[in-house]
């Protein structure tokens, strides 16, 4: 039995983590908004209005979720440096499988009753163009080795 390469287990490790850690700031940064807004300047008014929510007091402004674009980007380059570990589609899934989960937790709520991420569209699309992307790069990677393996058998 080959003894286990350190190398590939800590770049393993650190991909893992830093797909947790960029879920965290792209839930963070998910609710940003486009636009001006006019907010007046009553102080119990700003601290009941839900600064995350399309409300009265975001009027005129729109969700830009500029993350969810983002997490399409990273989790593919992510799955991409999981190859560097090993070619195995269930390894290189790892990462997009930490993500997925910690995006579950995220949209589940606390023992409050608060959440991170709400029920809205940018929350959709941030599952969306988080999973596609790596999902569709995984699925070409994939078939083309199978490809290559059938035409290795001709």
């Amino acid at each position: 039995m080959a003894e286990p390469n350190w190398v590939n287990i800590a770049i393993a490790l650190f991909l893992t983590v830093d797909a947790l850690i960029t879920l965290v700031l792209e839930v963070f940064y998910l609710p940003i908004y486009a636009g001006h807004a006019h907010v007046p300047a009553s102080a119990p008014v700003l601290a009941a209005a839900a600064p995350l929510a399309s409300t009265a007091t975001t009027a005129g402004a729109i969700a830009l979720p500029i993350t969810a674009l983002l997490a399409g980007v990273v989790n593919v380059l992510l799955v991409m440096g999981m190859s560097v570990v090993s070619s195995r589609i269930p390894v290189m899934i790892i990462p997009l499988t930490v993500w997925t989960l910690g995006f579950l937790v995220c949209a589940s709520s606390g023992p409050g009753g608060d959440a991170l991420l709400i029920s809205d569209w940018p929350t959709m699309v941030l599952l969306l163009c988080g999973l596609v992307p790596a999902g569709l790069y995984l699925y070409w990677r994939a078939t083309s080795r199978y490809a290559h393996e059938i035409e290795a058998v001709r």
